[in-house]
């Protein structure tokens, strides 16, 4: 892969994005402490779609290759939508309330559409371990400035209120996520 695209991809991976949206609320709602170890399930996760796209990538028939493609768009759109759904009716009540957990991350960044977008670009590059590692560090990076984001915000004093309103924004940014990801395929 050319620095240019790693550079490109750096770019992908900091865009907001499901993961980003619940590594960034995980920290407002949870604390650093609590969310920083969320990166290793947003890394895992990354490599099993990078693994799994490789073998069966090979293996499907192109006239297969649709019907695939919407199954695993369904599945995102349906889990986004539950996601958002369970982040707006979280309970305010406690404050250190764990509102996100490292499985809701792992399976956010599984159907992350950016996930599979980078599974197909170290496919077209011929996947290394070198590449795997880079990308393994991207990714950490890309999640630990979100993680920053969400610590300036939660440092920033938000009240009760303004974690409610945090919370319900991250649910709408979710839901939006899922919804273009559904039209995308009309």
């Amino acid at each position: 892969m050319l620095d240019l695209d790693l550079l490109a991809l750096a770019g992908l991976l900091l865009t907001p994005g499901p993961t980003n949206i619940v590594l960034a609320f995980s920290t407002v709602s949870s604390g650093a402490r609590r969310t920083v170890p969320m990166l290793a399930a947003v890394v895992i996760a990354y490599m099993v779609v990078i693994l799994a796209v490789a073998g069966p990538a090979a293996l499907v028939p192109a006239a297969n290759e649709a019907v695939a493609r919407a199954v695993l768009r369904a599945c995102a759109v349906l889990w986004l939508l539950w996601l958002a759904f369970s982040v707006w009716t979280a309970n305010d009540d406690g404050a250190e309330a764990r509102l996100v957990t490292v499985r809701q991350v792992f399976v956010t960044t599984l159907v992350n559409p950016k996930a599979m977008i980078v599974a197909l670009l170290v496919q077209s590059a011929g996947m290394t371990a070198g590449l795997l590692a880079i990308i393994a560090v991207l990714v950490s990076l890309a999640g630990a400035v979100w993680i920053a984001v969400g610590m300036v915000l939660r440092r920033s004093g938000s009240s009760l209120g303004g974690r409610r309103t945090l919370r319900r924004a991250s649910a709408i940014c979710l839901a939006g996520f899922g919804i273009i990801l559904a039209g995308s395929s009309l």
